[in-house]
C-alpha cells in the first residue's frame, strides 16, 4: 500500500494546480480606487494651476509696465546727472540686481 500513496502523491503533483491562483477580487477595487483617487488630485491640481496662473497674468502685466516706466526714468536720471549720482544709482541697482537674481 505504501507504492499506492507514492503513486497517489505524483499523480496530485502532476494534476493539481501548482499555485493557489484565483480570480482577483477586492483588492483590484482598491487599485482602481487609488488610481481613481491620484487621477481626481491631479485634475484638481491642474485646475487650481489654470486658475492661479489667470489670477496672476494681470499682476504680471502690471509689473511689466511698472519695470518699463521705471527703467525709463532711471535711464533719464542717469543721463542727466553727475558722476556721483550715477555711481550711487549704478551700486544701488547692482544691489537690487543681486536680491532679485533668480
Amino acid at each position: 500500500m505504501g507504492g499506492h500513496t507514492d503513486i497517489s502523491k505524483l499523480l496530485k503533483r502532476k494534476f493539481d494546480p501548482v499555485s493557489d491562483w484565483r480570480p482577483v477580487g477586492p483588492q483590484a477595487e482598491k487599485g482602481s480606487k487609488l488610481k481613481s483617487a491620484v487621477s481626481d488630485t491631479l485634475e484638481e491640481a491642474h485646475k487650481i494651476k489654470d486658475y492661479v496662473e489667470k489670477a496672476i497674468e494681470p499682476l504680471a502685466d502690471d509689473a511689466k509696465a511698472r519695470i518699463r516706466e521705471a527703467s525709463a526714468m532711471l535711464v533719464d536720471v542717469a543721463g542727466k546727472s553727475s558722476k556721483e549720482a550715477r555711481k550711487l544709482l549704478a551700486k544701488t541697482l547692482k544691489g537690487l540686481a543681486k536680491k532679485i537674481e533668480p
